[in-house]
């Protein structure tokens, strides 16, 4: 994707303005008496003929559908939608259209109307044509079917960019015309005043739907067709913006986005791609289904939200908490064409859940735990020992670093979470944050890893299963050369950085817990070969990366004694490459105008396949569990799929692996496996805890016991 406004995450990066209706009230009084005296919008609804009643939300969408009654934009903490062709563009639709949880809040300083007339000479700077601006769908030249499948704009400028479809970029510059449009009234790039949210097939032409925010004030008589408080003003984009490429994107569009119906795998993809996305603005995740949502363990306030209802055998479930508050996207498939199963019709169709081969596998013989902390324990002190003995000396000495990340993070506004470093690499503030944390073992409260890991490993003993707890160093601990203006930070290349990460397993050994530790392997390889270990524009790992943590974790469980009647049944995996494009989650965390010079990554991973030629898959009646996030889910669950640290960990070993994983929830993904009960956890062997290192600092949803 062109790195402009209009990437995946683009319109998502604020958090969510949670309001009550009676606030909202107020709120839509005073910006009416603040409109009153402003100039009437010039492309008001003409030539409409239905009333605002008929056109509500999202009603008009052939194969979209809202089905919680009562669902509010603006107030609501739970969407369910209903999907009748599960081809990408419903799910986008579905996902994105009117969705609470990606409302941008409104701005904290919003400038006051000035006394001159809004300049609306060349609106959208030529973006839209402007003698078919209307504020009505219906006085557009859109036959009733076209009007009926609108498309998401966001995930589809995504997609053509990824798929570098010709014309993307042109349509992304569109997008991003339309979102600096400021009417002669300034107030900065920061002041998005309206979004171009979705798009209408017309023949050969591409319109858009053009939305306005709340708390626009430059006009009076904004059209408001739907009565959702976000006016909108629709148009044509002249065929000289898309150029001679125009008709290839348009087909592209027709036959792949909107006209293919996709697997149930691909659902599944899609979920995952969509959760992975959305976490580090709303912290969402995925939630299993069960055959009847919402569930026993679904929060009390969205079961009272929903009244009662209930929907079954939904295809997604996704938690989210943008505010610390709980809220969910859930998708029903309910399909004519086959794909992805008919939810909420009776039969399962959920296309979120394991659909992987389950096999039995030999039967091992129960053994003791046998931890073994000592290897990590005795490189962490003769690392220590080499620094005077002193965590507080060994910090001291790379105080030039820290101080430059210190400034970087300072200098940065809070609510920007990308920051760009050098040669193209881009570092998520937590990350960095977490280098120049402290002692992680100091942390006050359920911000403290050390008593929570600590726990699992006893709870986890406790039923004959051995833990492996695997940090997985983070791009700025690797590559400290790379960060934001580190002129200093090449003499660092290639040393330990955070001296806190090591007096944490440090701390952990001698509390028994045993750490597959990665950040010495990491570290040794040369700086060119350290540099492709990580994406350059995301916070996870390349297939280098995973690869060398499956070997490094697979060579320490061979040795344990449960391992070799596993070894006699070895399944002989082999690989091939799976070439993808991905524009990484850190891209839309930029300044906006800094997201331009950023194009689409390609890489390449080792799809793990199947002595049948059948891609790897992960098996919940695996003895051995990969439990994590995000980490294990990318390039497994998305992207290429079936080349993930999990797959790589199966071939390592010789026998699938269950795979357990929460998305930016590697502390709390504890409960996703200990919701099967005490009888499934005896039947493992053992457990891989495996989670981004940046979460042992401030982790914003605690370690809940």
């Amino acid at each position: 994707m062109r790195r402009s406004d209009l990437s995946l995450l683009s319109l998502l990066h604020g958090r969510r303005l949670a309001v009550s209706l009676p606030v909202l009230a107020g709120w839509s009084l005073l910006l009416g008496a603040c409109a009153a005296g402003a100039p009437a919008f010039p492309w008001a609804a003409r030539g409409a003929s239905h009333s605002l009643a008929a056109s509500a939300s999202d009603s008009a969408h052939a194969d979209v559908r809202t089905v919680n009654a009562g669902y509010r934009r603006q107030t609501s903490q739970v969407l369910v939608r209903e999907v009748r062709v599960p081809t990408r563009a419903n799910l986008d639709y579905a996902a994105y259209h009117a969705n609470f949880m990606n409302q941008d809040p409104a701005p904290e300083h919003v400038p006051a109307r000035s006394a001159k007339k809004p300049d609306t000479s060349h609106p959208f700077g030529g973006a839209l044509a402007v003698d078919t601006l209307t504020g009505s769908l219906a006085a557009t030249p859109l036959s009733e079917d076209e009007r009926r499948h609108p498309l998401a704009l966001a995930p589809l400028v995504e997609l053509l960019g990824s798929k570098h479809v010709p014309g993307a970029d042109r349509l992304e510059d569109v997008a991003a015309r339309v979102r600096a449009e400021d009417w002669g009234e300034g107030g900065g790039p920061q002041l998005v005043r309206q979004t171009a949210v979705a798009a209408y097939l017309h023949g050969d032409e591409l319109w858009l739907e053009v939305e306005f925010a709340p708390w626009v004030r430059d006009f009076s008589g904004l059209p408001d067709e739907d009565g959702d408080g976000f006016p909108q003003v629709y148009g044509r984009v002249p065929p000289a913006e898309l150029g001679a490429d125009a008709g290839e994107l348009v087909r592209y569009i027709r036959t792949e986005y909107a006209g293919r119906v996709l697997t149930p795998a691909e659902v599944k993809a899609w979920s995952h791609q969509l959760a992975s996305y959305w976490y580090p603005s709303y912290n969402t995740d995925l939630v299993a289904p069960g055959d009847v949502w919402p569930d026993a363990e679904t929060e009390p306030a969205i079961r009272a939200e929903l009244g009662g209802a209930t929907f079954s055998h939904p295809a997604v479930v996704m938690r989210g908490k943008p505010q610390g508050t709980p809220a969910y996207n859930v998708f029903l498939i309910k399909s004519d064409a086959g794909g992805a199963g008919d939810s909420g019709s009776g039969k399962p169709g959920n296309a979120a859940k394991d659909d992987g081969k389950t096999t039995s596998g030999p039967r091992l013989p129960r053994t003791k735990p046998s931890p073994d902390p000592a290897p990590v324990l005795k490189t962490v002190r003769a690392e220590l020992a080499s620094h005077g003995g002193s965590f507080t000396q060994w910090a001291s000495e790379l105080s030039p670093l820290h101080a430059i990340i210190r400034r970087s993070l300072a200098a940065a506004p809070a609510a920007q979470k990308a920051l760009a470093g050098e040669g193209g690499f881009l570092f998520y503030r937590q990350s960095m944050a977490y280098v120049v944390g402290g002692d992680l073992g100091k942390q006050k409260g359920d911000r403290n890893p050390v008593p929570a890991i600590v726990a699992f490993k006893k709870l986890l003993a406790e039923q004959g299963v051995d833990l492996l707890f695997v940090p997985v160093p983070t791009k700025a601990e690797v590559l400290p050369e790379k960060l934001v203006g580190a002129g200093a930070g090449a003499a660092f290349g290639g040393k330990v950085v955070n001296p806190f990460q090591r007096k944490l397993l440090m701390e952990l050994a001698e509390k028994g817990v045993e750490t597959v530790d990665l950040l010495p392997l990491f570290l040794r390889e040369s700086e060119s070969v350290r540099a492709t270990l990580y994406q350059q524009q995301d916070t996870h790992w390349t297939n280098r990366g995973l690869e060398l943590a499956a070997r490094a974790v697979a060579e320490r469980v061979r040795r344990y004694p449960w391992y070799p009647p596993l070894a006699a049944a070895r399944t002989k995996y082999h690989t091939k490459e799976a070439p993808f494009t991905r524009h990484g989650d850190l891209v839309s965390r930029l300044p906006e105008g800094e997201r331009s010079r950023f194009k689409p990554e390609a890489l390449v991973g080792d799809q793990v396949v199947s002595p049948d030629g059948t891609l790897y898959e992960d098996d919940p009646a695996s003895p051995v569990v990969l439990l994590g996030d995000s980490f294990t889910g990318v390039l497994q669950l998305m992207d290429c799929e079936h080349a993930g640290v999990s797959a790589h960990l199966a071939k390592e070993l010789g026998t699938p692996v269950d795979l357990v994983m929460s998305y930016g929830g590697g502390p709390n993904v504890r409960s996703k496996l200990l919701r099967r009960g005490k009888a499934a956890l005896k039947e493992k062997r053992l457990v891989v805890w495996m989670m981004t290192s940046r979460d042992l600092y401030d982790f914003w949803e605690g370690w809940q016991k």
